[in-house]
């Protein structure tokens, strides 16, 4: 058997096995490892099968190849949702915001939880649904409260960097992002851009770049591998 056919068979394999693995990447951390160790072992179990027919040298290569392709797919699942869940929360900010503000304290909405940002959006996993993402967050004070402060907190951090930054361009970004989303009354991109002598399209270029930024910001080190 070539080379080839080998791992075109542990590529086609290996791609079932990690079909629900992939589903799974917003589940809990052990689960999640738990799935990827299966994968890892019938892989492996794959590729002595294979070696048995064109050599265990040839074999192991060819699983070791395709667990790090399915690897990588499931580590790319977990990228996105964080992206678009930083995306949501930035575009939902003012709702949610107001939400945490004026929301009164009591036992029917507190139930408490014992889970960080990270846990809390991952259980999220990536809605499809926008208004479900929100009244997701809101169903809890504590969850909200979780989110909110932590947000909070990473936006005041992001807000200074900008600021005492030594180029322009990001305190104009940290403006950009303010007006779109945070402070105040909505301010459309075309208001914006007038406000800021930039064009609309610089606008949401600006916005994006802060999305990335505050991606690192919101999930820690997780989050590196966005950029």
């Amino acid at each position: 058997m070539s080379k080839e056919k080998i791992q075109e068979k542990m590529d086609v394999h290996v791609a079932k096995i990690a079909e629900t693995a992939i589903s799974m990447v917003t589940s809990p951390a052990e689960e999640m490892g738990a799935k990827i160790y299966e994968i890892i072992k019938e892989a492996i179990a794959t590729g002595v099968e294979i070696g048995a027919e064109a050599g265990a040298e040839v074999g192991a290569a060819a699983a070791i190849k395709a667990i790090e392709n399915e690897k990588k797919k499931i580590k790319k699942q977990e990228q996105d949702y964080r992206h678009h869940n930083t995306k949501l929360l930035l575009r939902n900010y003012r709702r949610l915001n107001a939400f945490y503000k004026e929301a009164v304290f009591n036992s029917t909405n507190a139930e408490e939880i014992d889970e960080s940002f990270e846990q809390i959006m991952k259980r999220m996993g990536r809605p499809k649904d926008e208004t479900v993402f929100v009244e997701s967050i809101q169903k809890n004070y504590i969850t909200t409260r979780t989110i909110m402060t932590h947000v909070d907190k990473m936006l005041s951090c992001y807000k200074i960097m900008c600021q005492q930054s030594n180029k322009p361009e990001d305190a104009r970004r940290w403006r950009v992002l303010s007006d779109l989303y945070i402070c105040g009354a909505h301010i459309s991109a075309e208001q914006i851009a007038q406000k800021e002598h930039i064009d609309r399209r610089t606008v949401y270029r600006y916005i994006d770049t802060c999305v990335d930024d505050l991606t690192v910001m919101f999930f820690g080190a997780g989050g590196l591998d966005n950029l």
